[in-house]
């Protein structure tokens, strides 16, 4: 396990800690000694969300870590009740599902979620003490007395980072509202909650299309993310990876009763992240302008890049090179092999959908044709998942859910085998504490 920092080896950080106990009224040496061992424990436990080795195998999620019989044996060899007790008066979450090891199977250690607001006291904790105790410096250097070694490759020992910087980004990160955008929803959704002692109700109405949709200024479905985040912090959202590229084929196939594959489409969905990263390096730009591109594409973006008049004659830019701020770099992206493929699929898709709804949906243009079969079928998706969730639901988005509590990765396979099997779509889940 990671060593505890001596910083929080104290009573001031023990009273942080735990809020259930008051270490002036003890009086008896035992006693005092007894639980600060199980404050220290807790503390164990909040440094152990950075060791990549006791995070518990069942949950993707940075907060939940191991909980084991043996961690347990060692802090109270005689009683694991004082400490289990203490985890739960301080907002720590154990799961006691666990198994015993036998001969075919590994077992399973129990896991305990860490309370985000216990680590951002410790954070807090910390920025205080660094503040008064740290120099501020304004360079790398590194130390190559006495190497480390991986195979022959040396490694040096010591490296002194730039604190100046860190203490500037530090500061920097506190401000959740930077933009004026978010300094005004902010202060908007602040006063609802103001109003309702800081209820805030969730109304919700159907869209022509299917979705379901946040209405009025308390709803947290439409707050902006960076604010939703604060506002939310400790929960967890499960999304739909690549959501409307998943479940277009699907549907087309449907629609058309064919057979058809897409094997762009299907590997795209399977290393979106490397092909999104290789394309960005290609075109020298940032990803997160190829993230949306590409996102445009599964939504039905046209290829073209040449400004051109609208029917008022005015000129327009298209959405394309808005996104990539030139025609040059959109034009490039059009060009690439990794987009090339892709986007004549998603074209396929597109133009059978829209024929083949031409006397069911005739109302409709041919984008909002597509869209209508695409909102319907994510409305029937993201039932089946709020049905698998239960009341650990927090509020609903479009292609994801936000919950109380997360799900083991057993839970995220089996709620992607539940999706494949009562609709036909085969997705992938990720799941993040916000």
């Amino acid at each position: 396990m990671l060593q505890i920092p001596k910083a929080l080896l104290c009573d001031e950080f023990r009273t942080i800690i735990r809020t259930d106990i008051d270490y002036s009224k003890l009086k008896h040496k035992g006693s005092i000694r007894k639980q600060r061992k199980i404050a220290d424990a807790m503390t164990q436990l909040l440094v152990n969300t950075c060791d990549k080795f006791q995070h518990h195998k069942d949950y993707p999620i940075w907060n939940v870590v191991k909980l084991s019989r043996q961690y347990q044996k060692e802090l109270v060899p005689n009683d694991f009740q004082p400490f289990q007790q203490a985890l739960t008066d301080n907002d720590f979450v154990i799961n006691h599902d666990y198994q015993m090891p036998t001969k075919n199977t590994v077992g399973k250690t129990k896991s305990v979620i860490i309370p985000i607001h216990k680590v951002q006291s410790a954070i807090d904790y910390l920025a205080q003490q660094n503040i008064e105790s740290v120099k501020l410096n304004d360079e790398v250097m590194i130390d190559w007395k006495n190497p480390q070694f991986f195979g022959v490759n040396p490694i040096p020992s010591r490296v002194r980072i730039n604190t100046l910087s860190l203490k500037t980004f530090s500061n920097s990160v506190r401000d959740v509202s930077k933009h004026l955008h978010n300094k005004w929803n902010l202060h908007l959704r602040l006063s609802v909650a103001q109003d309702c002692d800081g209820w805030m109700t969730q109304d919700y109405k159907t869209s022509d299309f299917g979705r379901l949709v946040g209405t009025g200024l308390s709803s947290l479905q439409t707050m902006p993310k960076v604010l939703l985040k604060e506002v939310l912090a400790g929960c967890y959202e499960i999304d739909v990876n690549a959501s409307a590229l998943c479940l277009l084929p699907t549907i087309y196939n449907k629609a058309l009763q064919k057979h058809s594959t897409f094997p762009c489409i299907e590997r795209y969905c399977k290393n979106r992240t490397i092909i999104r990263e290789a394309v960005s390096l290609s075109l020298r730009c940032e990803l997160k302008t190829v993230k949306q591109a590409f996102t445009a594409i599964a939504f039905g973006m046209k290829k073209n890049v040449k400004k051109y008049k609208d029917v008022d004659d005015n000129w327009k830019t298209p959405t394309l090179t808005e996104t990539f701020g030139s025609e040059k770099l959109a034009n490039e992206f059009v060009e690439h092999n990794e987009v090339k493929g892709l986007w004549l699929e998603v074209n396929e898709i597109f133009t059978g959908l829209a024929n083949v709804t031409k006397e069911t949906l005739p109302e409709l243009k041919p984008a909002q044709r597509v869209a209508y079969l695409y909102q319907t079928n994510e409305a029937m998706m993201l039932k089946v998942m709020m049905k698998f969730i239960g009341k650990s639901l927090v509020i609903t988005k479009h292609d994801s859910v936000i919950t109380s509590s997360p799900l083991s990765i057993k839970g995220l396979r089996l709620l992607e085998h539940r999706i494949y099997n009562q609709l036909g779509f085969r997705i992938s889940l990720s799941q993040g504490v916000l």
